[in-house]
């Protein structure tokens, strides 16, 4: 696998899943209008990476990706708290 296929996953899986961390905090603290937006953009990256995610069957594909979505979940948690 090629060094920016690599990146590229750990970036979709960093995009995937900081929304839904951001978004959690959203619906818990009742920021309606955050989780509103929180879910369109959950919703449209998903459609996005559902397409083009299921060619990349390899067990390093998925562990980067993995590893991206550890990342965003992270940093979703920090953003979220920050903006609220």
């Amino acid at each position: 696998m090629s060094g920016d296929l690599l990146l590229e996953l750990l970036l979709r899986g960093f995009l995937q899943v900081a929304p839904v961390a951001a978004n959690t905090i959203f619906i818990a603290r009742g920021h309606y209008l955050a989780a509103a937006l929180g879910a369109w953009l959950i919703s449209f990256l998903w459609w996005l990476n559902a397409g083009s995610a299921s060619t990349l069957t390899t067990w390093p594909a998925a562990l980067v990706y993995g590893c991206g979505a550890s990342c965003g979940v992270l940093c979703g948690m920090r953003v979220a708290r920050w903006m609220t």
